[in-house]
């Protein structure tokens, strides 16, 4: 598992820096889902990272035009952030990069194996940033 998560994060590397962005920006694109409003308190949380780092990585992303943000209706001391279509269509490039990217004896797997894995691993997974953030696994 680590030595396929590592030959994703490569590939994410180098997509990322090509978009002038880095690991850790792509990281954010990939934990936020498509019309989704996610404070940035919670994203913090769940990357266990002060919220100062959130917001110099927000700020790029809005610089870049990958996300925008936005005060919450509710509480204008909370700030939200949502993909822009051009975050979404590089969110979906670094997540193909990462679901694309796999260990040589997965394809030893049956297909009931392959389910089961894939069952597990979402299991394991389930928590997400708006309710905290998650992306489905394919293998």
């Amino acid at each position: 598992m680590i030595r396929s998560s590592m030959k994703g994060k490569y590939a994410i590397v180098e997509t990322a820096e090509a978009n002038n962005i880095t690991m850790m920006q792509a990281l954010t694109l990939c934990l936020l889902e498509p019309d989704q409003s996610v404070p940035m308190k919670s994203l913090s949380t769940f990357m266990s990272c002060d919220p100062s780092n959130i917001t110099g990585i927000v700020e790029q992303l809005v610089t870049e035009g990958l996300v925008d943000r936005k005060e919450a209706l509710h509480d204008r001391r909370i700030k939200t952030i949502t993909l822009t279509e051009k975050g979404l269509s590089l969110r979906d490039k670094f997540l193909e990069l990462t679901t694309s990217t796999r260990l040589p004896n997965l394809d030893a797997l049956s297909e009931t194996e392959t389910e089961q894995l894939v069952t597990i691993l979402e299991k394991a997974t389930a928590t997400s940033v708006s309710q905290s953030v998650s992306a489905p696994f394919v293998v």
